[in-house]
């Protein structure tokens, strides 16, 4: 709940039907934990709602006064330990933040015929965290994220894709009074006041490092001087029954990261998929770039990898974070049941190791999350921001 004087967080879901009703419901809920005029508000809901997102921002304001609204339409949303992957759900999630600085902004793509521009990006100081929530068919993300990888400082960043629509436009964004069907919206917080990113990428190593010998764009030709397939060969020949299946069913492969900060949850690999094996000439690509020498390791994917990744995490972050006041959850639409054949497997772990800590979130078309200090969007993982009072 919200305790007057140190930072706090509160979190409310509804599932019901009838919009006005259901963020009614989600307001006095949050209301009585004392989620009235808070520095921040976030607001998660279903395709069910978007039609009616306005009656969402107009009712939640007119209530709750917040400094700062933002929310994002999802394919199911997260709150309270529950995921709601079927059926209409809406979660509301407040933060007081006494003392810190925050700025909800929303961003535009223009383009200008040379590759574009990005409008609205806020000032973010040294030591600054971001909320970023994306619609996909109107905001160029991945150029963007590399974009802010050359700045200087770069802000901790996590956030989700929208994933309620299926076509441009169908999806909706909260920003202060308005909802728009295009571009980003966000929040940085700034002082005070940290978002803590950690990311699970859902994956165990397989074999050992290669060094990328031959390269072009995403194709791997060689690794440590001799066919890309040819060396993944020879780890098949060690794997057991069960990892080999995981692999292939879903290959990846880590990418050494280039900077580090001590993030949780990276291991120093950018996880990327395996896109096609060409056996006649020996060439892997993948889903990113492949520069020559290059570090890299084969990964699998599997319920199993993604339950204990996720859990190693959490486990970390709760003895260094002890003090957190509440998290964001950014978890995959490929996760949930589909994945672990259970529902709310990432709202339970987290309430495993963070009992009582109010998360909401969504599940998203896309994760985004810092590994190594440098943010990126991941699939098939989870993006957690832990909300922390930062320590000197």
């Amino acid at each position: 709940m919200l305790v007057p004087g140190r930072f706090s967080a509160a979190v409310s879901v509804s599932t019901e039907e009838d919009t006005v009703r259901a963020v009614t419901q989600a307001v006095a809920a949050l209301e009585a934990a004392g989620g009235g005029q808070g520095d921040l508000l976030v607001a998660f809901f279903t395709g069910h709602h978007s039609p009616r997102a306005k009656e969402i921002s107009r009712v939640v304001r007119a209530a709750l006064a917040p400094d700062s609204l933002i929310g994002c339409s999802a394919a199911g949303v997260i709150g309270a330990g529950r995921e709601i992957e079927e059926g209409p759900g809406l979660v509301l999630w407040a933060a007081r933040l006494p003392g810190a600085r925050v700025q909800a902004f929303r961003l535009e793509f223009e383009n200008t015929g040379e590759g574009g521009m990005v409008h609205g990006w806020p000032e973010a100081g040294d030591g600054a965290s971001a909320a970023l929530m994306v619609d996909p068919f109107s905001f160029p993300l991945d150029p963007f994220l590399s974009s802010l990888r050359e700045l200087s400082p770069i802000p901790r960043i996590v956030g989700g894709v929208a994933s309620s629509g299926r076509r441009p436009g169908a999806n909706r964004l909260l920003y202060e009074e308005e909802v728009v069907t295009g571009g980003a919206v966000g929040v940085v917080v700034d002082g005070p006041a940290v978002l803590e990113p950690l990311v699970s990428q859902g994956c165990r190593p397989i074999g050992p490092e290669f060094r990328i010998t031959r390269s072009e764009r995403n194709v791997i030709y060689e690794l440590d001087g001799e066919p890309a397939f040819q060396a993944l060969s020879r780890i098949f020949e060690d794997l057991d029954e069960e990892s080999s299946a995981a692999f292939r069913s879903a290959p990846q492969v880590g990418l050494a990261a280039v900077r580090s900060s001590g993030d949780l949850g990276s291991e120093g690999y950018l996880i990327r998929g395996v896109v096609g094996i060409d056996r006649e000439s020996g060439a892997i690509a993948i889903s990113d770039a492949a520069p020559e020498e290059m570090r890299v390791r084969f990964h699998a994917r599997d319920g199993a990898s993604a339950h204990e990744d996720l859990g190693n995490l959490l486990g970390l972050a709760s003895g260094l974070y002890p003090d957190a006041a509440g998290g964001l959850l950014f978890t995959c639409t490929g996760r949930g049941e589909s994945m672990f054949g259970r529902p709310d497997h990432d709202a339970e772990l987290a309430g495993t190791y963070f009992p009582d800590l109010p998360i909401a979130g969504m599940f998203a078309a896309g994760e985004i999350g810092s590994v190594c200090g440098l943010p990126y969007i991941h699939g098939f993982s989870a993006s957690l921001g832990l909300l922390r009072e930062r320590v000197e």
